[in-house]
């Protein structure tokens, strides 16, 4: 009987998909319980995960496993260069969340732009004439949008900033920039000259080599004095500590951040200080329609990886089909 894992928390979508299937053996491990993943890993058929690492020492214990199933579109938790070794197909779950994540970015740039957290704080705190009167916030009409990373997510997030008016221009070299063009948009080939004409910029890359703090102290100096920074990828494509000293010398106007370098981040985080940004605690693809998306198509890349007919769309390591 093939043997799937759940490590760590789903949605219970999972299991009615897997649960349909009388012919599997569906076992729930904690995050905290690595000794038993450790074990039972060892004739287990499929694995999904979430959050939570899953390392080379696993990866090669597992003798039968035929898929890893991750319950996102990320994969840096996975060592994908022993499971790409091993044989072993990695699977996300393709455009489940990419609305939700692009809404979201929508949301932190206009709560950037239009400084509501400070805002809603100041109307609870008996302060209404102060902060009116100060009349800090900008509008995204007519501003110029840089949108990095022209995939699944930036392709939604550009034409939904169109519509406020804004003259959207997109940096992806690894793209045939007639594809923007085509889009709609003005494609930018040289980055550094793109953040120095943007007025705002969102970020939708994956984290590897090439984007692990993209966004660094110099890229940050590069950027237009007011300048706005969202960044709902992931958190290390940002120097937070960089980002932290942009906002607070008033250089980086203000910054929507959805994700950090260390999550959770710590308190005492000097980023977490600056009132000119906007956090929400990495929810880009956690609505309720998208986390049973999410939740169904993981659980079917499992099924699939099983029964030897995983699309192949889905998967981040071909080769090992």
């Amino acid at each position: 009987m093939p043997k799937i894992i759940i490590h760590d928390a789903v949605d219970p979508a999972v299991l009615e998909i897997l649960n349909s299937r009388a012919d599997m053996q569906i076992i729930t491990i904690t995050r905290d319980e690595t000794a038993r993943l450790s074990a039972e890993l060892v004739d287990a058929d499929a694995i999904i995960i979430r959050y939570l690492p899953l390392g080379a020492e696993n990866i090669n214990a597992a003798r039968n496993l035929k898929v890893i199933a991750r319950h996102g579109v990320g994969y840096d938790n996975i060592d994908m260069v022993a499971a790409s070794a091993a044989g072993i197909p990695v699977a996300t779950i393709g455009d489940a969340n990419s609305i939700t994540v692009a809404e979201l970015a929508l949301y932190l740039m206009l709560a950037s732009a239009k400084q509501g957290i400070g805002y809603d704080k100041s109307v609870r705190a008996g302060e209404w004439w102060q902060a009116r009167e100060q009349a800090r916030t900008i509008e995204l009409y007519e501003k110029n949008l840089l949108v990095i990373g022209f995939g699944r997510i930036g392709k939604l997030v550009a034409p939904r900033c169109q519509a406020f008016g804004m003259d959207v221009y997109v940096c992806d070299p690894y793209i045939a920039q007639s594809n923007i063009i085509n889009a709609g948009f003005t494609p930018s080939a040289d980055f550094a000259d793109a953040l120095a004409e943007a007025d705002i910029i969102t970020l939708h890359v994956p984290l590897n080599d090439e984007t692990h703090h993209l966004i660094n102290a110099a890229a940050l100096e590069q950027m237009k004095p007011g300048a706005l920074l969202v960044n709902t990828s992931r958190g290390p494509v940002v120097d937070g500590s960089a980002l932290s000293a942009a906002l607070a010398s008033g250089h980086i106007y203000a910054a929507g951040i959805d994700v950090f370098e260390q999550e959770p981040p710590v308190v005492s985080d000097g980023l977490l200080a600056q009132g000119n940004a906007t956090f929400t605690p990495h929810i880009g693809g956690l609505t309720r329609e998208c986390f049973r998306r999410s939740a169904n198509r993981c659980a079917q890349n499992a099924l699939d990886g099983i029964d030897g007919n995983l699309d192949p769309s889905f998967v981040v390591n071909p080769e090992t089909l």
